[in-house]
């Protein structure tokens, strides 16, 4: 797993929920009916309720018979490609990358290549979903979690109190933030500071803005190194986005303040009274980071709704996310298939969808279940919506990816280089194939 682990620390349901189950399972190689036992590796490693995991645990278990060790790891990435080479390979191994899944793929035993109802996830997923595992034609991972991006907050009384209305084009989206100004008060909390992976959410913005602008089959170019930062395409992506991060006066403090605001405090300004900021970009699990009394009362504290499309732009809406890709790698023990079959379908996961936090990747999930009107409304949204796409950053090459792209939103973002330079930066550091 790359270092993100605040962000994923809301968004990853399987992991987070199994941190504990090699205490509540059975020994490695056996299952305790004299089969073998599954071993899950993957990088979350914090710990949730203990209800919470034993619910996970007692899931897998009544559904398949078979008892699972998760061993978490806060160095997923590094460690899993040196446990495969060193023949030390988990069963199963759960990626927030897909792009790190794919630069593993003949480790990984193709989805079409065994009986884990492929098919039959195909059906239920988001469209979309299954393509950023898919290589040649083969599927090497499936997801068992999603984490909408494409969403905008704002603290719900007071928004509507003022009279503001949710806007459904990025020009309204702009009379919005102008409005907001011209009652004296600050549109827009943002920040971009993570540690050691400061820049990300920024990237986030971007990509949302590239499909908005040039729609989903040029970010899927993007993405796989075939249009370059520098294009028109891009430029023009990340400059829709400059108008709403770097107008003056959009942000307290601009760009500086942006780069050195925590991405997780960023949120938490909107909901003082009054407000000091009215709207938020971030993904479904930066409610995990709302104060105590919001989350109490998420439906009655917090509104919500999609980042809306660009004029001439995508005719669509199209939902960014993440989520955590299961991968198969031993096809040899039956109970690791027998687990992935069920970790893939559409009936995994109950009871953590229940809880709040995380959303199905599966359509076919009743939204019923969730815990609260907001996140109905988003999965609603997310179900409805006209196209799906991953991270980019996730996607793309890790010197890129998580690498010079990271740095160079923080680079333009903060002041340092200009739009143009930073663009190029990006383009340079992409891996000759």
């Amino acid at each position: 797993m790359r270092s993100r682990n605040t962000l994923r620390l809301g968004a990853l349901v399987f992991a987070s929920s199994l941190v504990l189950s090699g205490c509540l399972g059975a020994e490695q190689g056996d299952d305790g009916d004299g089969g073998q036992s599954v071993q899950i590796f993957g990088g979350i490693t914090g710990t949730e309720e203990a209800k919470l995991v034993e619910d996970a645990v007692a899931e897998i278990k009544e559904a398949t018979g078979v008892d699972v060790e998760y061993q978490p790891s806060r160095d997923f990435t590094t460690i899993i490609r040196s446990r495969v080479r060193g023949g030390d390979a988990p069963d199963i191994a759960l990626y927030p990358q897909p792009g790190l899944l794919l630069d593993m793929s003949s480790d990984i035993t193709p989805l079409d290549d065994v009986d884990v109802g492929l098919d039959e996830a195909r059906e239920t997923l988001i469209p979309g979903f299954l393509d950023s595992a898919t290589k040649d034609g083969k599927v090497y991972g499936a997801p068992i979690d999603q984490a909408p991006k494409s969403l905008v907050w704002y603290p719900k009384e007071p928004f509507e109190k003022a009279g503001y209305e949710v806007p459904t084009t990025h020009q309204e989206l702009l009379d919005l933030t102008e409005q907001i100004k011209d009652d004296g008060d600050t549109p827009w909390c943002i920040g971009i500071e993570s540690g050691p992976d400061t820049g990300w959410p920024a990237t986030d913005w971007l990509e949302d803005y590239v499909l908005r602008t040039a729609g989903p089959d040029a970010y899927d170019q993007w993405v796989n190194g075939e249009l370059k930062f520098s294009s028109p395409e891009i430029t023009e992506a990340a400059e829709t986005m400059g108008e709403v991060m770097l107008t003056e006066g959009n942000v307290q403090g601009g760009g500086k303040a942006i780069v050195n605001t925590p991405f997780g405090e960023s949120s938490e300004r909107m909901f003082e009274d009054p407000p000091g900021c009215y709207l938020h970009r971030q993904a479904s699990f930066i409610t995990s980071f709302f104060p105590d009394k919001v989350q109490e009362n998420l439906d009655e504290n917090a509104g919500v709704f999609v980042l809306p499309p660009v004029e001439d732009g995508f005719d669509g809406t199209p939902i960014l996310g993440s989520g955590n890709f299961a991968a198969l790698l031993n096809s040899e023990n039956e109970n690791a298939v027998k687990v992935m079959e069920y970790l893939i379908s559409d009936k995994f996961g109950t009871p953590r969808y229940e809880a709040g936090g995380i959303l199905s990747p599966h359509t076919t999930f009743d939204v019923e279940k969730y815990p609260d009107e907001v996140t109905k409304e988003i999965a609603t949204q997310v179900n409805e919506a006209d196209v799906f796409r991953f991270d980019g950053s996730d996607l793309m090459p890790a010197e890129v990816g998580t690498g010079s792209f990271w740095t160079g939103m923080v680079d333009w973002i903060g002041g340092r280089k200009d739009l143009d330079a930073v663009l190029s930066d990006i383009d340079e550091s992409w891996p000759s194939s």
